[in-house]
């Protein structure tokens, strides 16, 4: 600190401790914000979770992850759903082809059968 020697050197001196003083006094006010409000029963109980579970549980943090988590889960069951309906209408899709199939091999074996009948009509017996 300078020594004053003047009026005018007393007059800046007293302005810039009153800047400083309202600084001072801001930052006062802030720390006290703060404090009230980790006191508040909601963050007490919040920080209290977060010092036993070891997660990090700020209400920022909690609803972004909850937000993960509920469209993760939202995002699991409809693809399980919609696993099963396809799955559903492929097994049926397969059936209708494997019966489809079975009922051109059996023109095909009877067709097969008719002219190996008549194959052995026209051989002469002996």
């Amino acid at each position: 600190m300078k020594k004053i020697k003047n009026i005018t050197q007393l007059n800046v001196e007293i302005a810039r401790l009153k800047v400083k003083v309202k600084d001072q006094e801001k930052v006062l006010r802030s720390d006290l914000i703060e404090i009230k409000e980790s006191l508040k029963p909601v963050n007490l109980l919040v920080s209290g979770l977060s010092s036993v579970t070891g997660v990090n549980i700020t209400s920022n943090e909690f609803l972004k992850d909850g937000l993960a988590y509920g469209l993760a889960l939202l995002f699991q069951r409809f693809i399980i759903k919609s696993e099963s309906k396809i799955e559903h209408k492929l097994s049926v899709f397969v059936e209708t082809v494997i019966e489809k199939i079975k009922k051109i091999m059996e023109k095909f074996n009877s067709s097969g059968e008719k002219k190996s009948e008549r194959m052995e009509d026209n051989i002469p017996s002996s």
